[in-house]
């Protein structure tokens, strides 16, 4: 699940998240909107805000893995 659609289920807005996780709200809208990847400080804190609901996987667009490497 990505940061934006997080936000959206729960109802909260930038300003309310960055209050969350320390961080300005202006950096979650970066975060959000794919601008920005959290740094190694601000991806566990993301995590854990979210009940790892986020995790730092859904920063990159990696696609689907193929069915051969999904069984392994």
């Amino acid at each position: 699940m990505t940061l934006a659609e997080w936000l959206k289920a729960k109802g909260l807005n930038n300003a309310e998240f960055g209050v969350r996780i320390n961080r300005t709200a202006e950096a979650v809208r970066r975060y959000a909107a794919g601008e920005r990847i959290p740094d190694k400080e601000t991806m566990p804190i993301i995590a854990r805000e979210t009940d790892g609901e986020v995790t730092p996987n859904d920063f990159f667009d990696l696609g689907e893995a193929p069915a051969s490497q999904a069984a392994a």
